[in-house]
């Protein structure tokens, strides 16, 4: 059943994702709508694969736009096409779902709300001891601070004031927000990659577990992978931000869970690809060690690490996608851990001390990606000599007892986006090796034009000297001699002949 309730938006769609943002979508998103919530209303646009995941009998779903009544119209669920202050401003729903936020639930010609207006509206039709969940986009999140600028898209008539002062300002102030209207906040997630298809979902208990930071960051590393060009690379800022207590903070957006805060229904401590993160591997990314060896010019653990992985199972999969166990591997004296870390590894085809997040690849594959990484990073240092990718996966190799030429490494794969920060800095290497290239030319050409024209004062020198009566009497002199013993090998050689 499909009612009109004013404000719909006619030849609108906001589930196509041509004049916008794509709608919230994903696996990760469905996995929190597993629980029943009893009569629910879905508000703004959502992908119509997360309306399966509901009983149609006791699902609403609001759109503002009439193209998209088809697309979300199902037996037994009741369609409401308008805005959101159309919507009948009485309790009559237990749980209220807009996972996509509440930026696009009014339509282009409601009067400008303010976010707490909004949020107070999508209230309004939640019963007492109702459920929310709500998504909300961080308009200072890593997928803002790596964006070129953007073209303005259709849905952009009103874009997030980051300035207004009833929008909470950070992930904090939204959950005071929420408190403050007598919600309990009973689950929040900080979201990646971004508000509208998340693919991790990582609430603050399991990101205050230092143990298994690894697996997080293997997971937001993969989740964050630039697709098209950014400012700089999003997955170094990411991780760092995971590493430094920022992921919350950084987050591209936060999924909440609020209600009455007596409900018993569990939810997971995270997401990962649309499965609930449970027995984590713990200890900290095979990636993490390497660069903290070579952060500290520490040769001797770096080869080890290195011995140990590409000696094993795992040596095609990335550096980053492995986990090193801390408890047998890195909790003893660095020499005898290492030591025994690489001696697990070359012992068991299936080292308990390496865990692989990914399946494997070509190794040499792997180890370039991991040159690659070094280079960007700034860690080169650790090879005082200049060297390319793969002059550098050829030393590393070498590093592991395989004699490698560089020109047996893989070449890597055409780039599927640049970072504009590692496009200077490679400007500024290659202006750096020109300037070094064009200095050394100068000098030998410098060198050539000084022995030229030395050369050339000796023939002229040689030249003088010959034209004088001692230079005459020493080339007749050279000349007798040399007839001279033309006429000694001659005598010789007809003697031999007799």
């Amino acid at each position: 059943m499909t009612t009109l309730i004013g404000g719909e938006m006619l030849s609108w769609s906001d589930l196509d994702g041509s004049h916008g943002p794509a709608p919230a979508s994903g696996d990760a998103l469905r996995s929190l709508l597993s629980q029943p919530f009893g009569r629910t209303l879905v508000a703004g646009p959502h992908a119509p694969e997360l309306l399966d995941a509901l009983p149609p009998e006791q699902l609403t779903v609001l759109v503002r736009g009439d193209a998209d009544v088809p697309a979300v119209s199902r037996p037994g669920v009741t369609v409401l096409c308008g805005s959101l202050e159309k919507l009948a401003a009485a309790p009559a729903y237990d749980t209220v779902v807009a996972f996509d936020g509440l930026d696009r639930l009014l339509s282009a010609e409601a009067q400008p709300h303010s976010w707490d207006e909004t949020l107070e509206m999508l209230l309004a039709v939640l019963e007492p001891g109702g459920r929310l969940l709500l998504g909300m986009e961080n308009l200072f999140g890593v997928h803002r601070l790596v964006a070129l600028p953007p073209a303005p898209a259709d849905a952009d008539w009103v874009v997030p004031d980051d300035r207004d002062p009833q929008r909470p300002a950070g992930h904090a102030r939204l959950l005071e927000r929420l408190t403050r209207r007598g919600l309990s906040v009973e689950r929040d997630y900080a979201a990646y990659p971004s508000l509208t298809s998340p693919s991790v979902l990582l609430s603050r208990e399991i990101l205050a577990d230092p143990s298994v930071a690894g697996a997080l960051e293997a997971a937001v590393a993969t989740a964050v992978e630039a697709r098209t060009d950014t400012l700089a690379d999003p997955v170094r800022l990411a991780t760092g931000a995971l590493r430094n207590g920022l992921a919350t903070e950084l987050a591209p957006a936060w999924i909440v869970i609020a209600g009455p805060g007596d409900t018993t229904i569990p939810t997971p401590d995270a997401v990962i690809s649309s499965r609930e993160a449970t027995n984590l591997p713990r200890g900290r990314t095979l990636e993490d060690h390497l660069l903290a060896a070579a952060q500290r010019r520490d040769l001797p653990r770096m080869r080890t690490l290195l011995t140990a992985w590409q000696s094993g199972p795992a040596a095609g999969v990335r550096a980053g996608q492995i986990v090193v166990s801390e408890p047998a591997a890195l909790t003893a004296p660095a020499s005898a851990a290492l030591t025994d870390l690489a001696s697990a590894a070359l012992a068991d085809p299936a080292p308990a001390a390496l865990t692989a997040l990914a399946p494997p690849g070509e190794p040499l594959t792997a180890l370039r990606a991991f040159a690659a990484t070094v280079i960007a990073g700034g860690f080169a240092h650790l090879w005082p000599i200049p060297a390319d990718e793969a002059e550098l996966t050829a030393v590393l190799a070498g590093m592991t007892g395989r004699e490698l030429e560089p020109a047996e490494v893989p070449p890597a794969g055409a780039p599927v986006a640049h970072a504009v920060g590692d496009l200077l800095a490679d400007r500024a290497r290659l202006t750096r090796e020109l300037a070094e290239a064009k200095a050394k030319h100068e000098w030998y050409e410098s060198m050539l034009l000084r022995r030229e024209a030395e050369l050339k004062r000796v023939r002229q020198m040689n030249a003088l000297l010959s034209a004088t009566i001692p230079g005459k009497a020493a080339t007749t002199l050279v000349g007798g001699l040399r007839a001279g013993k033309r006429a000694v090998r001659s005598v010789v050689r007809r003697t031999r002949d007799n």
